[in-house]
């Protein structure tokens, strides 16, 4: 006859937080064993490119809030012209932070594929 569990026994392992604060600390703590490795065999920066996107993003939006609120307190004229132009801004500054990111993003996945190309030691003068 086995045992029965003790119900006011805690569990072996605690139960795991698959929300939203369980997945942000999951990539807190993932970050910071990145950051404080010190042989260097993995990149941080691929894993902070969407924080800072996230960030950029945020600091856009409220710039060309900004920059639309303040242009009625000229007159009537640069707060229209300010309207019209805080969303153009804002789009050309989201394109610009998605291309840096992106090019970022593509130099570490350059440095990646060619650290696991295959290395050959042949002698070049000894090829037909």
């Amino acid at each position: 006859m086995a045992a029965k569990p003790n119900p006011f026994q805690p569990p072996a392992t605690p139960p795991r937080s698959d929300g939203w604060i369980g997945a942000i600390w999951g990539e807190t703590r993932a970050l910071l064993a990145m950051l404080f490795d010190f042989s260097f065999k993995r990149f941080l920066t691929p894993r902070l490119v969407r924080i800072l996107y996230s960030l950029s993003l945020l600091a856009a939006v409220l710039s060309a809030l900004a920059w639309m609120a303040s242009g009625f307190s000229d007159g009537i004229m640069h707060g229209l012209f300010t309207l019209v132009t805080g969303p153009i801004a804002f789009l050309l500054y989201v394109l610009t932070a998605r291309v840096a990111m992106e090019l970022v993003l593509a130099i570490f996945r350059i440095a990646e594929h060619i650290e696991k190309l295959p290395t050959s030691h042949s002698d070049p003068e000894s090829r037909p």
